[in-house]
């Protein structure tokens, strides 16, 4: 007989029925884990925003389709999906958090025009009550959550394109990029290793890759304001400095530890930071191997094929960008 009808512990729910008991303990701990990471991943962000008084930055785009992916998703766990209790919980709580942002977007986007954030709201509002709509009246679920199973699959891409083009990541709160990081973790354990509706293996493996692309750009500009050009700026203008206050002290000086030091510190941090680069990706390949394995099926490589393909275009054309700025300024 099958443990997940007969057993009534919430830990010993969407078992693999050929996998040991303590794998689908764990499983369901991640998830517990992950929901909890959750309840906290976009609170620093609406921190930052609050503080700040802006959103420059963030793309309205990914506010806005996390919120819509929310939407549908919380008919869909209500109306129709068995799944675990923490993605129940999830379904509630995320909304109000991803509303609060689109909300800021509202407040502090002083750099939209006005008309145009009448127009995109109208547009919004039509969209959803429409989507609710079909959920409710028409009772489409499945149909339904796939447009929410798209929207988490590319949600992250419209803010990795801003920050390729900003060359920067200032709008991002990093505390929320990184309890994101390990939310996706505990996400991919936990889904591939529950039996769990083909929706979400597909849609972890995106939201999951993805974020993770989010987070190699934290990592690489780091510390880096928008569209500067070079990242020794910081330092050069350190040594500049220091050459200027000590240009007529002997050339001993300028060999001294107090030179040497800022420069084996920036080429300590780079190294880290290269090592974590490559941690991350070997966490991106983990991904593409897993959902392979968990949809028996080669066709799943296009999934990796597709999330490489979209990220190397895009940073490729912004590329060319920064170079003509380069050359327009020089």
């Amino acid at each position: 007989m099958n443990r997940n009808q007969t057993s009534d512990d919430p830990l010993l729910k969407n078992c693999r029925p050929e996998w040991p008991e303590w794998t689908c303990l764990g499983a369901n701990v991640c998830g517990l884990c992950s929901t909890t990471l959750w309840f906290l991943v976009l609170l620093p962000q609406v921190w930052k925003n609050f503080r700040q008084k802006s959103v420059v930055g963030l793309s309205v785009l990914w506010g806005t389709a996390n919120f819509t992916a929310s939407l549908i998703n919380l008919c869909f766990v209500y109306g129709y999906a068995e799944i675990p209790l923490y993605g129940k919980i999830n379904s509630i709580y995320m909304p109000i958090l991803e509303f609060t942002i689109l909300v800021q977007f509202w407040i502090y986007g002083d750099h939209y025009n006005k008309k145009h954030k009448i127009a995109y709201l109208i547009t919004c509002l039509c969209v959803w009550t429409a989507l609710i709509s079909l959920n409710l009246g028409l009772e489409l679920y499945p149909y339904i959550q796939w447009i929410a199973i798209s929207l988490w699959c590319i949600e992250t891409f419209p803010q990795v394109f801003l920050n390729f083009k900003l060359r920067s990541t200032f709008g991002q709160s990093t505390r929320s990029v990184t309890i994101a990081s390990v939310g996706k973790m505990t996400d991919f354990l936990s889904t591939y290793g529950l039996v769990m509706p083909i929706q979400y293996v597909v849609m972890t493996y995106f939201s999951s890759s993805v974020n993770y692309v989010n987070v190699i750009q934290v990592v690489w500009f780091y510390g880096r304001k928008p569209n500067q050009r070079n990242e020794n700026v910081s330092e050069n203008l350190q040594y500049k400095e220091f050459n200027d206050e000590d240009k007529d002290t002997e050339r001993e000086t300028l060999c001294s530890t107090k030179y040497v030091q800022p420069n084996f510190i920036y080429k300590t941090k780079k190294t880290f930071r290269y090592s974590l680069i490559l941690v991350f990706v070997g966490f991106l390949c983990l991904f593409a191997f897993g959902i392979v394995w968990a949809t028996k099926s080669y066709f799943a490589l296009f999934a990796p094929f597709t999330l490489v393909s979209v990220t190397v275009f895009a940073f490729t054309y912004y590329r060319r960008t920064w170079i003509s700025e380069s050359v327009h300024v020089v």
